[in-house]
């Protein structure tokens, strides 16, 4: 531990943090060696691992040292509002005096910024632009392969402002839009834009929010969807079993849709509740989700045939990243979708004989990736992703395969 120090104290902040690391993996766990990993991890703008180090510290008789170090990190990071709720423990009378006026120094500023009329409004945003190739751009059986394969270019961007902040309280204005082209087949051409406005509130251990929005998709140029969104959720910065380093988010949605014209079988309302879980290592993250979906719509029917566009499906999703150094990451993700629609289908088969079974599909899936960070605020990344759907009705069987690389930022 005492070559961490010295390394620190000659700025050599990477050479501190692998002499801190190695102390911890050999069976050090004192108080101060956490504290100083996590001030590495702050100097090197690893917020998320500083964060879960002082977080392991709330527990002990540095506690309010913690707390005002996890104001620290979450101003950094950006999130002003996480910053006030540690910055307001910090502050409390049972705390030291010097750390208990650092931090209402802290609180004192924020006051000042929040009634300057020049004061900024907290926003970020993500760009992502990427290029690829796809195996099998509509989705089809190899049986019935149409040949249709070939490269596509995606652009993703997305951005948030905080336009009211009050000592609990965020209201913040969201948008996102994205874009897939295929120059080879334009007909599978994909687009969507969402805005929305959220209420977030600190209740207890964690947050609360409150989201409405409306999103527009378009397929080959025609508006395919128009859909009216609420989502409630609940995020806690520590999971109760999990414990240190993770965070838990439940939420539950429900939209209307509006189908376009030649779409209108897509009308009805949708339903679903997730589980989100995340637990910080020192080098690894690992994320969970569980995920269920309900459909009502309004189903496609032409003489005697009839289709359902109303599943019921269940979920559960699995990604482990891995730090192998500063700049780069790899990852793997693996999901299982099960499917089963409202309604037989009734269709018919290729010698005019007229089916009639509800569809159940059971999709999995896969993706390795990897980043590499360029800067603070871009880096690049390469996906792979191989999905197999198998379905009891034959027609909707595929397998399809993705790759892509692109550079992403974050401002």
């Amino acid at each position: 531990m005492a070559a961490g120090i010295e390394h620190f104290q000659n700025n050599e902040l990477e050479s501190a943090r692998a002499a801190f690391e190695s102390a911890r993996a050999a069976g050090l766990n004192s108080d101060s060696l956490i504290y100083n990993l996590g001030v590495v991890y702050y100097r090197l703008g690893e917020f998320e691992l500083a964060a879960n180090a002082f977080s392991d510290l709330l527990n002990t008789g540095n506690n309010k040292l913690a707390e005002y170090n996890l104001g620290l990190v979450a101003k950094a990071a950006g999130d002003l509002d996480e910053a006030a709720f540690w910055f307001n423990r910090a502050a409390s009378e049972s705390a030291p005096e010097k750390i208990r006026a650092l931090a209402t120094l802290q609180l004192e500023e924020r006051k000042q910024k929040a009634s300057s009329e020049l004061s900024p409004i907290p926003w970020m945003a993500y760009v992502s632009l990427a290029g690829g190739y796809d195996d099998n751009i509509a989705s089809v059986p190899e049986s019935g392969s149409s040949g249709r394969e070939g490269g596509f270019a995606e652009l993703l961007a997305a951005g948030s402002a905080d336009v009211y902040q009050a000592k609990t309280s965020t209201v913040r204005l969201e948008s996102a839009a994205y874009s897939r082209q295929y120059p080879s087949e334009s007909d599978f051409d994909t687009d969507f834009l969402q805005i929305g406005a959220s209420w977030l509130e600190r209740m207890g251990p964690g947050r609360a929010g409150m989201t409405l929005g409306l999103s527009q998709s378009w397929f080959d140029s025609e508006a395919l969807e128009r859909t009216y969104r609420m989502d409630l959720s609940y995020q806690v910065d520590q999971c109760p079993v999990v414990g240190t380093g993770s965070r838990c988010r439940v939420s539950v949605s429900t939209g209307v849709v509006e189908g376009g014209d030649g779409f209108e079988a897509y009308d009805g309302q949708w339903y679903q509740a997730r589980l989100k879980g995340r637990k910080d290592f020192t080098q690894w993250r690992v994320d969970a989700q569980y995920r269920w979906d309900m459909n009502a719509r309004d189903d496609m029917e032409a003489g005697e045939q009839f289709v359902s566009l109303s599943p019921q499906r269940n979920l559960v999703e699995l990604a482990v990243r891995y730090k192998v150094s500063q700049r780069w990451n790899v990852g793997v993700e693996g999901s299982y979708r099960y499917s089963r629609y409202a309604d037989p289908h009734r269709l018919f088969d290729s010698r005019g004989v007229l089916e009639i079974d509800r569809r159940v599909d059971q999709r999995a899936q896969g993706t390795l990736l990897t980043e590499y960070v360029l800067s603070a605020r871009w880096s690049v990344r390469g996906e792979w992703m191989f999905r197999d759907n198998q379905s009891n009705l034959a027609r909707y069987d595929y397998r399809r395969q993705t790759a892509l690389v692109g550079i992403e930022g974050v401002f």
